[in-house]
């Protein structure tokens, strides 16, 4: 960890002294420049404003009051005041700096993906390369914030090594729909399928020249991709079943053309091969039906939607055997030379791995919505709800009629008709399974599973839609409650033979860890140490019931960014935090296979697929993590034979954290300013309050990837940081011993540290005092700023109404004290100082008190609208409400409302009688497009794209 601690922009100042040009525009209102030259020489804004940050970080060393990035916000919102300097030379501060941190992200890019590594195969002798080991999952959270041109930049600079930074290199996105988060999916699985395809040639090269007789008997598949894009029903309602079917059909259109185009480029006539012509003519006439029903599908509204259907039900030639079409390809290659047999046993291989689509399928729900597809089910609801039964009763009851009722049979009409969200999911997966693929499997993913009998109801349900047996039904555990139990929901189930023979049938036992929700609840560390537990828990109750024969598919699920659960490292690095040596090492002492998945969130996780090169460095990078022995060594770790102290660390991290979580005061940091710094970064919609006085949100009301986010804006990863220093102090002596002798004890320590040293309490405190009527009236007593005394006034009075800044600042003093602890605790071990310092971070905290004067001056304007009047819906209160969340958008649309010329409705324009008065109405509102809508608008666009700046120091442009 320590060595990618120094890509992030933290040592010296990133900005170069060249000179930057541009026109200077004057900030509005206050922007006028007051006996100022317009002519003035050029300034290197950003070198004297980190010199200045410097001297300030030197001050608050001495002076406890003395806030740094405060200071810093303060002079330069009054040097905009001033005239000083301008909207445009903040632009041209963050055009030096957006090309450095171009650079950075480049390299991290580079060394993520091991571009700069080995690129061969790893040791696979022993290894049975038929059976998966991994897939890499490609999911699609409201992490899309860099616009899909720059990613793509981003990704051809990393490739080739030269990192020209473009245009609006950090704008963000105006809007994201469904299909646009899919064609990025499907660009980055298309790069992932390459790169598999390439391992397998390499496989299947090493074993034709270990295995010269046998080596054509079998086909690889070591690893292999996933998606969830489109499928993902948790918390949304606004995919319909016809969305995602037209979404595989795509999927099979796309996989149809691609193994056409590799048929082709094989040269049939070359090796005189016949069968694979014949195979070649079978998937286009295939691709030609699937593209006729796919047309039908995406028009059906203006169609005969019956008659696509019953051309799609009807058709007995259709291609949906995906195992079959493998077999026969592979048949074909065991009679060919050793040089064609490679080539067609690498398409067998796509084909059998991937089947017709461009990955495994993951449909997600969650637990609630199982529980009302079961309500129906014997009429009083039984099946679920606790009542006066047992959940063992309950399961009883179950597994009874999963051994004794016939399975539904179902048609579109029954799936179009249905309401309840988990049987539409499984009745489209029955579809699927029907009409475009019957071979490859489908993963039924159910978040907020902390049930057994949610799992055996999922499983009830699979079999009367007869489907379980291709079905992976896979419980998330990322409560707290979930982490603690869920090895106990498993266990029950495994008592159960019902349960027992479907895992027999299946393989595998399949369950999802949710490392980003489980973090915000717990604490990232103390997650990851739930998560290892709950692991190792799993694979000794499998191991116990079941015993071999049975592998567990673990489904780690993360973002990239700290906050969210991942690691940003090359892939050995990153694997071994989501699962760990010793975990692998369990696994392998009881026999007990590992199939392991993990995500690739968004633009962020693409972003490592994003060019045939990258995704050849990462998906080998992964199988050599995957495929490599488990560390002897660990079994050593002091952190696993000290159990008690790393059960009371653990504890200790837990509790500290769930109080933390349960603090209103917490709840009112996280919405300080609700998600109003997010620019739209997905499809999930989401609703805008626009009048004041909303219920408030905690972290339990909004999404980890939000909760994340919202931290990594206001400059402090709490979810990462926290706790550890506390935690430690229990026994800090023997944390110090164990520290030297575990690696596993050091990765954690190291993963605080790394998000420290992008954490700035200061910067929370700076972003606080915005909701301080103290601040306010601090500055219109200094008299400072004689415009704007009014709007000072004003804004103070208007908080004092609504008081909380001491509430959150109890908090960021808890914060702080915890520091103090984190501190001793890294001299005592010896590390680097984890104060921030001198010149470390100096970019990130210019970043923001840029963001924070620029704020500041909007909410001066806000001020200066005039009063709505009484017949208005909203008052002068609500929109400086709205501007102290930063919703900008919401004040400029009740201001534009309240002051725009109306139409009138029941007289035109074109009148006999003459008038003069329309000048008057609409030169008032030219006015105040000019004097704030304008200026608002204009720091909007600042404000947005530092998001984009502060997200890509966390490399998480979502």
């Amino acid at each position: 960890m320590a060595g990618w601690l120094d890509r992030r922009g933290l040592g010296p100042s990133p900005f170069t002294d060249r000179p930057v040009k541009g026109q200077r525009r004057p900030v509005t209102g206050q922007r006028q420049m007051q006996g100022q030259n317009h002519m003035r020489a050029q300034r290197d804004f950003a070198n004297e404003w980190l010199q200045d940050l410097y001297r300030f970080r030197d001050q608050g060393m001495r002076v406890t009051d003395v806030n740094p990035v405060s200071a810093l916000a303060d002079m330069i919102g009054e040097q905009l005041y001033d005239g000083a300097a301008t909207i445009d030379d903040l632009r041209q501060v963050l055009d030096v700096h957006a090309a450095t941190l171009w650079q950075e992200r480049v390299a991290d890019l580079r060394r993520q993906s091991g571009l700069d590594g080995e690129t061969g195969l790893p040791d696979l002798s022993g290894v049975d390369i038929s059976r998966p080991i991994y897939r890499a999952v490609f999911t699609a959270h409201p992490v899309f914030a860099l616009r899909r041109e720059a990613s793509g930049a981003l990704c051809a600079a990393a490739t080739s090594g030269k990192a020209e930074t473009p245009k609006d290199a950090f704008a963000p996105r105006d809007g994201v729909t469904l299909d646009d988060e899919h064609a990025e999916a499907m660009h980055a699985v298309r790069h992932a399928r390459h790169a598999v395809n390439d391992i397998n040639a390499d496989i299947l090269r090493q074993r034709r020249s270990t295995h010269a007789d046998e080596w054509r008997d079998t086909l690889p598949g070591l690893i292999g991709v996933s998606t969830w894009v489109g499928y993902d029903l948790d918390g949304r309602s606004d995919i319909s079943w016809i969305d995602s079917f037209c979404l595989r059909l795509r999927e099979k259109v796309m996989a149809l053309t691609g193994y056409i185009a590799t048929i082709e480029s094989l040269g049939i006539e070359s090796i005189g091969l016949s069968q694979l012509d014949d195979i070649a003519a079978s998937l286009k006439a295939e691709l030609h039906r699937v593209e006729l029903t796919l047309a039908g599908f995406e028009t059906v509204e203006e169609g005969d939607f019956t008659s696509v259907i019953n051309d799609l039900t009807g058709s007995g030639e259709s291609l949906v055997s995906s195992k079959a079409l493998a077999r026969d390809i592979h048949v074909i290659a065991q009679g060919l030379g050793d040089d064609a047999a490679m080539a067609v046993m690498e398409l067998a291989a796509d084909v059998a791995m991937h089947g017709f689509g461009m990955g495994e399928v993951h449909l997600r729900i969650n637990a609630a919505q199982i529980r009302n597809a079961m309500r129906p089910v014997d009429g009083r609801a039984v099946s679920v709800s606790d009542g006066a039964m047992s959940s063992r009763m309950l399961i009883e009851r179950l597994a009874t009629r999963i051994r004794t009722e016939a399975p539904w049979q179902i048609n579109f009409a029954n799936l179009d008709a249905e309401t309840a969200t988990a049987r539409r999911q499984l009745m489209l997966a029955t579809q699927i399974l029907k009409y475009i693929d019957s071979d490859q499997p489908i993963r039924l993913l159910i978040a907020e599973c902390e049930r057994p009998i949610t799992i055996m109801s999922a499983l009830y349900l699979a079999h009367k839609f007869n489907i379980a047996d291709n079905l992976d039904i896979s419980p998330l555990f990322e409560t707290g409650y979930g982490l603690e139990h869920g090895d106990k929901v498993i266990d029950q189930l495994l008592q159960q033979s019902v349960f027992v023979d479907y895992v027999r049938r299946r393989g595998r036992l399949a369950i999802q860890t949710g490392f980003s929700d489980a973090g915000r609840f717990v604490g990232q560390i103390a997650a990851n140490m739930a998560i290892e537990r709950l692991q190792l828990k799993l694979l000794r109750s499998l191991h116990n019931r079941i015993g071999k024969g049975v592998d567990l598919l673990i489904f780690n699920t993360h973002g990239e960014s700290l906050g969210r659960g991942g690691m940003q490292a090359p892939m050995v690095d990153r694997q071994a935090w989501l699962m760990t040596p010793y975990v692998r090492h369990q696994a392998a002492t009881l026999g007990v296979g590992i199939y392991h998945q993990s995500s690739f969130q968004g633009g962020d996780g693409y972003r490592l697929f994003g060019t045939p090169g990258l995704a050849a460095s990462t998906m080998r990078g992964l199988l050599a993590a995957e495929a490599a022995p488990p560390a002897q060594g660990c079994v050593d770790d002091a952190f696993y034979r000290k159990t008690d102290f790393s059960l009371d660390l653990f504890l200790e991290l837990k509790i500290w954290h769930e109080a933390l979580v349960a603090d209103p005061n917490y709840g009112d940091l996280i919405d300080l300013f609700g998600s109003n710094l997010l620019p739209p970064t997905g499809s999930r919609p989401t609703k805008r309050v626009v009048q004041a006085g909303g219920e408030r949100r905690g972290p339990s009301r909004i999404r980890a990837i939000a909760h994340n986010a919202i931290l990594q804006q206001v400059g402090f990863l709490a979810n990462v940081i926290s706790g550890m220093g506390r935690a430690a102090t229990v026994d800090i002596d023997e944390f110090v011993e164990i520290h030297r002798r575990s690696p596993r004890l050091r990765q954690c320590l190291d993963h605080v540290l790394a998000g420290k040293q992008l954490g700035s309490l200061n910067t929370v405190l700076a972003y606080c005092r915005l909701a301080d009527p103290g601040f306010w009236v601090n500055r219109a007593y200094h008299g400072k700023q004689q415009r704007n005394q009014r709007a000072l006034r004003r804004l103070a009075q208007h908080l004092r109404a609504r008081p909380r800044f001491r509430g959150i600042q109890q908090t960021v003093w808890a914060l702080r004290d915890d520091l103090v602890d984190l501190y001793r605790l890294v001299d005592k071990v010896g590390g680097d100082n984890a104060r921030v310092t001198g010149e470390r971070r100096g970019a990130l905290d210019l970043l923001h008190a840029i963001r924070l004067a620029v704020i500041t001056d909007s909410l001066m304007v806000i001020c200066r609208t005039p009063n709505l009047g009484e017949s208005n819906q909203y008052s002068n209160d609500d929109i400086l409400a709205l501007g102290l969340s930063l919703d900008f958008a919401g004040v400029a649309e009740i201001i534009r409302d309240a002051f725009s010329r109306k139409q009138g409705t029941a007289v035109g324009e074109t009148l006999n009688e003459s008038e003069t008065y329309s000048g008057e109405s609409s030169g008032n509102f030219a006015a105040i497009e000019r004097e704030i809508l304008a200026p608002l608008q204009e720091n909007q666009v600042l404000i947005d794209r530092i998001t984009q700046m502060v997200s890509a120091h966390y490399g998480a442009h979502g």
